[in-house]
This record gives C-alpha cells, structure tokens and sequence, in this order.
C-alpha cells in the first residue's frame, strides 16, 4: 500500500466512525467505546513510532468526535506523517 493510500484509508476509517458518533452514543449503546474505534483507526497507521501513534491517536478522537473543527489538522498530520505533502505543499 502506498503512502497516500495508507492516508486515504485512514481518512475513511475517521470518516466512517465520525459518521456514526453522536454525543450521548455511550448512554444509547453501551458497547460503545471510542478507544476501539480509535484503536481501529490506528491500526491503518501500520509501523509508526510511539509518540505518532499517541499523537495521532489524540486527533482521531478529536475528528471523530468533531469531525469539522479537526478536519484540516489531521488531513495535515496524515499528509506529513506519510509524506504525502512536499516542501512546497503539493504533490
């Protein structure tokens, strides 16, 4: 799998469970966790160091829970971690 499609994948995981969250799921499903869908998203990371994993998987949580303040920053961070973006911030 490519960088960008790493990126991409983990893009769709986030959508996908930003999708389904509301405030309150945890009272209406309490088999609902946000660190699975976390660990879920982070496991498309595949090998990254720990401080990107804990880093990431703070903005995961952030996307799922408030997907348009934290859309950019992690549409950012995924373009970084896997160099998807260049010097000039192009492909």
């Amino acid at each position: 799998m490519s960088d960008r499609e790493r990126a991409d994948a983990v893009l769709e995981h986030v959508a996908v469970l930003a999708f389904l969250y509301y405030p309150g799921i945890e009272l209406h499903d309490p088999s609902y966790s946000l660190a699975e869908d976390i660990e879920w998203c982070l496991v498309r990371l595949g090998d990254v160091s720990d401080v990107e994993r804990e880093r990431m998987g703070g903005l995961f949580a952030r996307a799922i829970t408030d997907p348009t303040a934290t859309r950019a920053e992690l549409f950012t961070a995924l373009a970084e971690l896997d160099g998807v973006l260049t010097a000039d911030g192009h492909e």
